[in-house]
């Protein structure tokens, strides 16, 4: 029986003299690349900030265009009604880039403005809302063209 138990601490000993270097190997590399972050940990966690927002930025431009793309199309297929009311234009196309009084256009009470997202010289879609906020007409305004 002694000779057993003896065999089996040997065995023992020989697998931890085996896997010692590999146990110290792997803990050198997790200790040392750990330290980076550690060290560096506020800098680290600002530039994941930062990639978030800019994820955030790239996913709600995408969205806009995806908006104004569907504003722009209805309008062509005249899918947009005149009389629509603004409220409900605003559920289905989101809110638009700016809204402001009308002064020059008589029955025009505001002029909404929807703009491409890409730059100053995209496409712009003006909106005109009588009294009442109905829908009146419509402006398509295409500065390559």
């Amino acid at each position: 029986m002694r000779q057993e138990a003896q065999v089996v601490r040997v065995g023992e000993m020989m697998k931890i003299k085996i896997l010692t270097p590999y146990i110290l190997f792997l803990s050198l590399i997790f200790c040392t690349s750990g330290c980076v972050y550690l060290t560096h940990l506020d800098e680290t966690l600002l530039l994941k900030s930062l990639q978030d927002n800019q994820n955030e930025m790239q996913s709600e431009l995408g969205r806009e265009e995806n908006l104004f793309n569907k504003l722009e199309a209805d309008i062509d297929n005249g899918r947009l009604a005149k009389a629509m009311p603004k409220n409900k234009i605003f559920q289905l196309y989101g809110e638009p880039s700016l809204c402001r009084q009308a002064t020059r256009q008589s029955g025009i009470q505001e002029t909404c403005i929807y703009r491409k997202p890409g730059g100053l010289s995209t496409s712009i879609i003006l909106l005109n809302f009588d009294n009442q906020d109905k829908l009146s007409f419509w402006q398509i305004q295409n500065p390559d063209k």
